[in-house]
């Protein structure tokens, strides 16, 4: 029961027993005495009464609103300056205001820091979104509303994003299913049934794996630099992005490294060139593809090769013609992405040929990246004092899964960029 309701009730006892002393013909002095006593304690309840359900209406809209909770730390996250951290540690300093904060509460979430302390993702953002709303009714906040969450926007631009690879934050030992087999949809008449059958499927369980990065600050750049703070974010999401994207187009699966798509597309996923790349030899991989992932779009299908390609196609032009190679591929329709983190140029041999691999994907949510909480960073002042610089250590927990290699990938391999 509310306070103002207990209160109200014993407000009505007291009238009713005031009406009760006043019904009598005749009121004795102890009846003059406990009429003052209720007509004191009434007026009394009555001031409390008062502040009882202005206490409750704060109450009340305090409820009606929305939790912030989450959107005030997701700001502050996209405020965390790693620069104010570095010179802190620099000095000898403890963590202080919001960096202390956001840490300690990623250690809440993540588990606290093995080797150094966490920073969140949305520290290594390129953020475009800082257009404020000043117009009248408004609270001035980013007037652009972030729709994708802090990995997504760091990965937007990646290769492996651009050719459909998802992220995602997972706990413990999460296991991905995967179907292998079994049969479709089943037609029956009014009133009949039909067993359906069974799916075969599979599952896999990601495994952690340690990105590690080194980036080394002079101690002048710490103190005098203004502009540190977005360098900082430029250069540690550069050297995080890039590594993440070689793995999963070039991993091993030895070395601590996670296997990419150059290890695991393997058998009949695979097959070699060996001559210069051109528009029918990819159109006839691109459609297979199309076949067997049961794609509706050719624009699903997207292919990925090394810079040079790209330019072996745009200078091989059709006979008698100015269209090129790659004219012809942007005619299909197939989304193309050109990057070094892809595969390697390759050396050149006696004839001034080089080559390359080149991969054949089946829209998204066919491979992951699942990673484990937030990074973490160590600055180190010590190990580089004697040139006067600062060495920062960036780890990163995460795997490559990738599924339906049978049915939505493809290698080509030495695709050359001379004929």
């Amino acid at each position: 029961m509310l306070k103002s309701q207990e209160i109200q009730l014993a407000q009505s006892k007291r009238r009713e027993r005031m009406a009760a002393i006043q019904k009598a013909d005749e009121i004795n002095d102890d009846g003059r005495a406990e009429l003052r006593k209720l007509a004191d304690e009434y007026e009394g309840a009555e001031v409390e009464l008062r502040a009882a359900l202005l206490l409750e209406d704060a109450e009340r809209e305090q409820i009606k609103e929305p939790d912030k909770a989450a959107t005030d730390f997701d700001r502050q996250c996209r405020s965390f300056d790693l620069s104010a951290v570095i010179a802190a540690q620099v000095d000898g300093k403890p963590l202080a205001g919001r960096e202390a904060e956001v840490s300690q509460e990623l250690e809440l979430r993540h588990g606290q820091g093995q080797k150094g302390f966490r920073f969140p993702w949305e520290a290594l953002e390129q953020r475009t979104d800082v257009a404020t709303d000043a117009s009248a009714g408004t609270s001035q906040e980013l007037a652009s509303r972030p729709v994708m969450n802090a990995l997504e926007r760091f990965f937007e631009t990646s290769a492996a994003g651009r050719f459909g690879v998802n992220v995602l934050q997972v706990t413990g030992t999460p296991t991905f299913p995967e179907i292998t087999g079994g049969t479709g949809l089943s037609w029956v008449a009014e009133g009949s049934g039909a067993d359906a059958a069974a799916l075969t499927t599979t599952s896999a369980s990601p495994a952690i794996h340690t990105a590690t990065g080194r980036y080394l600050l002079t101690r002048q750049a710490i103190r005098q630099n203004s502009a540190l703070q977005s360098i900082l974010r430029r250069d540690l999401s550069e050297v995080m992005r890039e590594g993440i994207d070689l793995a999963i187009f070039r991993g091993t699966g030895a070395d601590e490294q996670p296997a990419g798509f150059e290890t695991v597309l393997t058998g009949g996923r695979t097959t070699a060139l060996d001559d210069v790349a051109s528009f029918s030899e990819f159109l006839l991989r691109a459609t297979e593809i199309q076949e067997t992932a049961k794609l509706s779009d050719p624009a699903l299908v997207r292919i990925a090769g090394a810079p040079i390609v790209h330019q072996t196609l745009a200078d091989t032009l059709v006979s008698g013609t100015a269209v090129s190679e790659l004219d012809r591929l942007k005619s299909a329709s197939f989304r193309m992405l050109w990057s070094s983190q892809v595969s390697a140029r390759g050396a050149r041999d006696a004839t001034d040929k080089g080559a390359s691999t080149v991969y054949f994907g089946a829209g998204s949510n066919n491979a992951y990246v699942p990673t484990w909480g937030s990074p973490e960073l160590i600055v180190d002042p010590y190990s580089e004092s004697k040139t006067g610089k600062v060495a920062l250590t960036m780890f990163a927990f995460l795997d490559v899964l990738i599924q339906r290699t049978a049915t939505h990938y493809f290698k080509l391999t030495g695709v050359q960029d001379r004929a």
